[in-house]
C-alpha cells in the first residue's frame, strides 16, 4: 500500500557494531528498536538497525551497499563504530580510511544524506593508547562536514547492573539508558526539529 502524499517519510540507518545490533538481548530491546517504539505515534518515520556484532569500521563499510539499496533514499545515517578496532588493535589511520570510505559512499549514493557520527573513546586496551583513536573524530568534523554525537553508551559501560555478566554488552535496562541518550543526543537537538 503506497504511502499518501502528505506524508514525508524519514529513514534512519544506524550502522554499528554489537552496540547496535543489540547483542545478547531480544531485537525489540535493541536501540534502535525503542527509538522505533518511540516514533510510533509520529508518521513517516523508518528507523533501521545496520548493526552487527564484531564489526569494525572497515567491515561496515563492506556492508553498507546492501543497507543503502535494501532501504533506498534515506536521508540519515547515524554511523556507531570503532570499538571493535579499539579492541583489536587496527591501527587507527585505518579505522579513519574506512571511516571516510562510509562517509564518501553514502554520499555518492545519495548526495543529500546528513552523516551523524558517534564518538567513541579509547577504551583501556593493551593496543591502543589514551586519545589516539578519539583523534579521528575531530578530524571526521573537519574534513567531511559531519555532525559529531556523544558515546551513546555514556552511563552504561562497565556498569554491572545495567550490563550483560560480560560487563561490556549493555542489558536491557542499559540499552532503555541508551536509547534515551539517542535520544536527546540526536532526535531532540537534530530531526526532530
Amino acid at each position: 500500500m503506497k504511502e499518501p502524499e502528505s506524508i514525508q517519510r524519514k529513514t534512519v540507518i544506524f550502522l554499528g557494531d554489537s552496540f547496535t545490533e543489540g547483542y545478547g538481548l531480544a531485537a525489540e530491546h535493541s536501540f534502535p528498536s525503542r527509538i522505533r517504539a518511540r516514533l510510533a505515534g509520529r508518521e513517516g518515520w523508518c528507523i533501521v538497525n545496520g548493526g552487527r556484532s564484531g564489526d569494525t569500521v572497515m567491515d561496515a563499510y563492506y556492508r553498507l551497499d546492501g543497507l543503502l539499496k535494501a532501504h533506498p533514499r534515506p536521508d540519515y545515517l547515524v554511523i556507531f563504530l570503532g570499538a571493535n578496532d579499539i579492541f583489536r588493535g587496527v591501527g587507527v589511520h585505518f579505522s579513519y580510511r574506512y571511516f571516510g570510505e562510509i562517509i564518501d559512499r553514502a554520499r555518492n549514493v545519495y548526495p543529500g544524506i546528513q552523516i551523524f557520527v558517534a564518538r567513541i573513546p579509547s577504551f583501556s586496551m593493551e593496543k591502543s593508547r589514551p586519545g589516539d583513536f578519539e583523534s579521528i573524530f575531530p578530524r571526521l568534523e573537519s574534513e567531511y562536514k559531519v555532525v559529531l554525537l556523544p558515546f551513546f553508551l555514556e552511563g552504561v559501560l562497565f556498569r554491572p547492573e545495567l550490563c550483560l555478566p560480560d560487563g561490556v554488552h549493555p542489558n536491557a535496562e542499559g540499552m532503555q539508558k541508551v536509547a534515551d541518550n539517542v535520544w536527546d543526543f540526536l532526535f531532540v537537538p537534530h530531526l526532530l526539529g
